[in-house]
């Protein structure tokens, strides 16, 4: 069962809780009709179509015939040591290498994360995986001709690379080819920005007729840098694009060698990305729509867990192109500032859920990251300090639910006079229940959606612990990283056991303990223990925070409570 069905089911155990509370004293509900219910939720079916093949003039003659081969991606090209034509770029964020051959990326170093996979662990986050051969690699595709420039050699300026400090202005690293026997030339500009992951690059085609499609190789998928690698590549790595129908992804591990998937566009951005890392070719933002990427082809390669990216766009009559590559974390920030919702390169949770989990992640991760850096405290004690807050800020609702459960249980008598009353009627009971309810002033639902309010709040925090990367490899006492499982398991039985304890409390203040009841304060803490097993440790210290800062309050509703069944129970309204 994968993490975010068990999820769901922890949530539907806890909310048929709430509501079976509210069973203890119930009022019968009044005979109503039935009632339509539209729960279909879309199913976001992954695009497995196959790209047409763009159609276009033919290659000038001037172009040599041994220069056209297949796709990039899907034509090696030799092997190539890393430093002996390799230009690198560095600032404080990252360190990249250019490799003359091809003008592909042979190496992105993320400075500022380290690795935590068993191979690399402690050394910077590597994101180009080895002998990686197409990215950021370019080809030429007219008609049924492609002119790969995967093989050729670029000059590169400087020679030496780059190296940026904090506060640099940009500078660029210019990759240009000229062919030995032809006008034909390209040259690729990329400019950098020290304190940023968002890259320029601006291409040109000279001496020759503009036409046709331009691809650009978004190499093999990225290199996972996880405690567990094989997790990762098998749930996260994915190749993914946004246009005007939505997000559109196709993971890796679904792809056979030699099978081809496609993305279909047009596109504002086309990327790769892992669970906490993307590399994407973005549009500018003055972009005309005749320069939105076109799409997206994969194809599966031999090695596990790899699969060759094509995207592709129309080469303008000017021969020009201008797009912005983000590469690195998947900040919410960073990419919500890049435009085009690039902050949906990994869709939170379902698509039916995204619309109401997006924004209330986005706020949460916003206030955990403000917190820590305000209060300069450990991201386990702000979630400490949040799980807190969150039962302090929701008490008053609590209180108004349990006072509405028990103004419910003091004109039972009442409701039950009704019911026996008009039983044959059911409009007129249905109308002296309403009228009962306004009298006494109780809302039937008073009692129970108050307490769902928090689980909003849970499921946001599920993705949040799982995708933000603010919360990667965080230690806090004995547990090494937030967002992984417990190693000792402490904490998920600290949970149950805070369930356990405050559904003990309740049922004490019961006047008429229900069996069943009874029987949920026992087994639904060792389900939520079992489900809670392998969620993030973060998640399991929230919620045994707010489970342990709700005892107070427990007792205090409980004593409350009590002193109500003492009460009289109210006169009969006259009709």
């Amino acid at each position: 069962m994968s993490t975010e069905k068990r999820l769901l089911l922890a949530v539907v155990l806890m909310m048929s809780v709430v509501f079976l509370v509210n069973i203890i004293f119930p009022p019968e509900p009044p005979p109503e009709g039935p009632v339509d219910a539209d729960g279909a939720a879309p199913t976001g079916q992954e695009p497995q179509r196959t790209t047409p093949e763009p159609r276009a003039p033919a290659l000038p003659d001037a172009i040599a015939e041994d220069e056209v081969g297949r796709l990039p991606g899907l034509t090696p090209t030799p092997e190539v040591a890393l430093g002996e034509d390799t230009a690198w770029v560095a600032t404080p964020l990252y360190r990249l290498g250019f490799a003359q051959r091809g003008a592909r990326l042979v190496s992105a170093q993320m400075l500022e994360f380290e690795s935590l996979a068993p191979s690399s662990h402690g050394e910077p986050v590597q994101l180009v995986p080895h002998q990686a051969e197409e990215f950021f690699t370019h080809a030429w595709v007219v008609e049924d001709d492609t002119l790969d420039l995967s093989g050729v050699l670029f000059d590169i300026q400087p020679a030496t690379g780059l190296e940026l400090q904090s506060r640099d202005r940009p500078r660029s690293l210019l990759l240009s080819y000229q062919h030995p026997s032809s006008a034909f030339r390209l040259d690729v500009e990329y400019t950098f920005h020290p304190d940023s992951y968002l890259i320029g690059m601006k291409g040109r085609v000279s001496g020759v007729p503009a036409a046709g499609w331009w691809t650009i190789g978004l190499g093999a998928g990225l290199l996972s840098n996880e405690w567990d690698p094989e997790q990762d590549y098998r749930a996260d790595l994915a190749f993914t694009a946004r246009g005007g129908e939505g997000t559109q992804s196709q993971k890796v591990a679904s792809l056979e060698p030699g099978e081809r998937a496609s993305l279909n566009g047009p596109f504002d951005w086309v990327g790769v990305r892992t669970k906490y890392f993307a590399v994407a070719i973005v549009l500018t933002p003055d972009a005309a729509p005749e320069e939105r990427l076109a799409g997206l082809l994969i194809t599966g390669l031999r090695e596990e867990y790899r699969a060759a990216g094509v995207a592709s766009f129309p080469l303008g009559r000017e021969g020009e192109f201008t797009y912005r590559i983000y590469m690195g974390p998947q900040d919410f920030g960073r990419l919500s500032a890049v435009g085009y919702e690039l902050d949906q390169v990994k869709p939170y949770g379902y698509k039916w859920l995204q619309p109401m989990l997006r924004p209330l992640a986005a706020w949460i991760t916003g206030l955990l990251v403000w917190s820590h850096n305000t209060l300069n405290l450990g991201y386990g004690w702000i979630l400490i300090l949040f799980g807190i807050g969150i039962r302090v800020l929701l008490f008053p609702l609590y209180q108004k639910s349990m006072r509405s459960q028990m103004a419910t249980m003091r004109v039972q008598p009442l409701m039950k006079e009704i019911q026996t009353k008009y039983k044959d009627e059911p409009q007129k009971l249905q109308q002296e229940m309403i009228k009962l309810y306004r009298v006494h002033k109780i809302n039937p639902l008073g009692g129970c959606l108050p307490m769902l309010l928090p689980f909003p709040i849970l499921i946001a925090l599920f993705f949040v612990f799982r995708d933000t990367i603010e919360l990667r490899g965080v230690p806090f006492l004995w547990l090494p990283d937030l967002s992984q499982p417990d190693p000792l398991f402490i904490i998920p039985i600290l949970m149950g056991a805070s369930v356990f304890l405050l559904q003990w409390i309740g049922q004490r203040s019961t006047p008429a303990p229900n069996p069943q009841m009874k029987m949920m304060m026992y087994i639904m803490p060792v389900m939520l223990i079992v489900l809670f097993w392998k969620f993030a440790a973060g998640l399991n210290l929230y919620y045994a925070t707010m489970n342990l800062a709700s005892l107070p309050q427990q007792l205090y509703l409980a004593k409350e409570r009590k002193a109500a069944v003492g009460e009289p129970a109210p006169a009969k309204a006259k009709s």
